[in-house]
């Protein structure tokens, strides 16, 4: 694993193709992160049904078995797979496209849990999308990149959410030390820094400029109004003319929010792209950049790489970004400090050129094949912390399904056959009366699939499971003496969940607690977010938890499970468990495909 290409998922809220900052970063992400060797798979909403049709097609051959249908080529371009198609956010606001929350909500859970994925690294986490929640499905390292600060104030109205769903989440990373301070404040936790990068092909400096550039993007142009006050009754031949970068849209709009004194001189350039935003940048010698938003957007370190001095919105991006040589920051919306800064600019040239040779050297220091190498070292370290601790080397965690009733639509081939198809790595099989059907599976495996021998025994008290068994337990005992028959072969005991199987009492268990090895903490039988946060509450509370699926039947196996570190014999699976992670696996693409699904079995039954 540590010089093998990882299989990696960014998954973005935002739609592609990309429209705005998150999501052009996202793409920059990925090409650096395939420059690298690595297979990168993009999962977003995409614009347009053809988009959609072609995710759910890819989606749909993952979930029938196609273990590649949603997985690019190692090294090779990033593979999109669209998994819905993406709806305006507003009319009025942003303009941003995201998915619809159930189509959404369901590819993801599809390709995460079933992917494969060594890495699902979710970028934006606070935006309003179901792509948080859907990380819990993931069977890998679970990364978030949070862009932007300024959701966190909505976030203590559904605080407890948020916390239950990056509880999950291996890496936090925020974009620089300022970013971290704040999470940290609001989402306490610890996170890591890796700046974005910059394409130095796309923006490099290129000749003699002499115009202003104003990036404005917000589509109230209440900075734009401000900051073009601080132009009216500047000389023309100092200014040079005057660029403004736009929202993507209706450039009219932006036309109108200039005033009279300055149309003439003014030229709108709706942000359309890179490719767009570098053309524009090279017409200027100075960059103002007149809100805290767009101080700490990736432009401003493009209007670096460029050479531009730059005038900002003072926040704490800005001023880690721009240092005390590469620029100014300034009040928000203090006319006369901006009025100010600008003349001293326009009437200082060498100052201008000291800045924008500043500026340059600051923000062509760092470009996306520098944050490739830095994530690829973040999720390298997350898949090498299970086995550091564990001496075990550097073997990357593996999906269980701790519990499989063998029956008539589930027999030996049927499970092994699944097993191969769904990546589940172990299996522990216990049916009722007797341990030979799972000697019958562990005969049929592969090497690649680890059977553990167990057995459903049915005590007066209620059902009990064990688990490394060498011989078969009889049913009709006692509860603490069946427990014992399993433990005195070296077995293991566990207690199945109330919901998949009739267990004891609370007051036979508590009799017999020290004969107790485990609990059964989630299965497939209640909604998936209330199933995984009892699970990790008893893993809090101390207990040591297994899940499995109790399937009876193909369909149902992975449904539950525990992505756990590979181990040896019982003791070490103690031992595993004691780190691993409840997970749970969606099993349709719908709800309607799932009872479509069952009605079909019964039609052939």
């Amino acid at each position: 694993m540590s010089d093998s290409p990882l299989r990696i998922a960014l998954v973005s809220p935002h739609a592609f193709p990309p429209g705005d900052d998150v999501g052009h970063a996202v793409a920059a992400e990925a090409e650096a992160l395939a420059r690298r060797g690595h297979a990168v798979t993009i999962l977003a909403p995409g614009k347009g049904r053809q988009a959609a049709d072609a995710g759910r097609r890819r989606i749909e051959a993952l979930e029938a078995g196609d273990a590649d249908a949603v997985g690019a080529d190692p090294g090779g371009p990033p593979l999109l797979v669209a998994t819905s198609r993406a709806i305006r956010k507003s009319t009025k606001g942003t303009g941003r496209r995201l998915g619809g929350p159930i189509d959404s909500a369901s590819g993801l859970e599809i390709a995460l849990g079933l992917g494969g994925f060594d890495v699902a690294h979710l970028h934006e986490p606070l935006a309003p999308s179901p792509a948080l929640a859907a990380l819990r499905h993931a069977t890998g390292v679970r990364a978030v990149t949070f862009h932007r600060t300024a959701p966190l104030a909505g976030v203590a109205f559904v605080r407890p959410l948020v916390d239950r769903a990056l509880a999950q989440a291996d890496l936090r990373i925020a974009l620089s030390p300022a970013a971290r301070h704040v999470l940290a404040g609001v989402l306490p936790g610890e996170y890591e820094v890796v700046p974005e990068g910059i394409d130095l092909a796309t923006f490099a400096p290129d000749g003699e400029r002499t115009g202003i550039v104003v990036v404005a993007r917000d589509r109230d142009r209440t900075g734009l109004r401000f900051v073009l006050r601080a132009l009216i009754g500047t000389d023309p031949q100092q200014t040079g003319p005057i660029t403004i970068i736009g929202p993507p849209d209706a450039p009219q709009r932006t036309r109108a929010a200039v005033p009279k004194a300055l149309r003439e001189r003014v030229t709108v350039v709706p942000d359309a792209g890179a490719a767009t935003r570098a053309e524009a940048l090279g017409r200027g010698r100075i960059a103002l950049f007149p809100t805290d938003e767009e101080a700490g957007s990736p432009v401003l370190r493009e209007a670096m790489a460029m050479g531009l001095c730059v005038l900002a919105a003072r926040c704490p991006d800005a001023d880690d970004a721009l240092g005390t040589d590469a620029g100014m920051t300034l009040p928000p919306f203090n006319a006369d400090a901006w009025t100010d800064a600008v003349a001293s600019c326009l009437a200082n040239p060498a100052r201008v050129a000291m800045f924008g040779a500043a500026a340059e050297a600051r923000g062509r220091a760092r470009t996306w094949d520098d944050v490739a190498a830095d994530l690829e070292g973040l999720y390298r370290g997350v898949v090498a912390r299970p086995a550091e601790a564990a001496g075990e080397g550097t073997e990357p965690p593996v999906f269980a399904d701790l519990r499989v009733r063998t029956g008539p639509g589930l027999g030996p081939r049927e499970i092994v056959a699944t097993a191969v198809e769904r990546d589940i790595r172990v299996v522990a099989v216990a049916a009722p009366g007797g341990i030979e059907p799972a000697l019958e599976v562990h005969r049929a495996a592969p090497d690649r699939v680890q059977v553990i021998i167990g057995q459903e025994i049915d005590t007066r008290e209620g059902v009990i499971i064990g688990m490394f068994l060498t011989h078969s337990v009889p049913d009709g005992l006692a509860l603490g003496d069946a427990l014992r028959r399993v433990r005195d072969q070296g077995g293991l005991t566990v207690i199945p969940h109330p919901d998949s199987a009739i267990a004891p009492p609370a007051e036979s268990l508590r009799a017999v607690h020290d004969l107790i090895d485990c609990h059964e903490g989630l299965t497939p039988a209640r909604p998936a977010a209330q199933a995984t946060d009892a699970a990790l509450l008893l893993q809090r509370a101390g207990l040591v938890v297994t899940a499995g699926s109790a399937a009876a039947a193909p369909a149902e196996m992975g449904t539950a499970g525990m992505l756990m570190r590979p181990f040896a014999g019982p003791e070490d699976f103690l031992a595993s468990l004691g780190d691993a992670r409840p997970v749970r696996r969606r099993r349709g693409l719908r709800g309607r495909s799932a009872r479509s699904s069952r009605r079909t079995s019964q039609q052939d039954a």
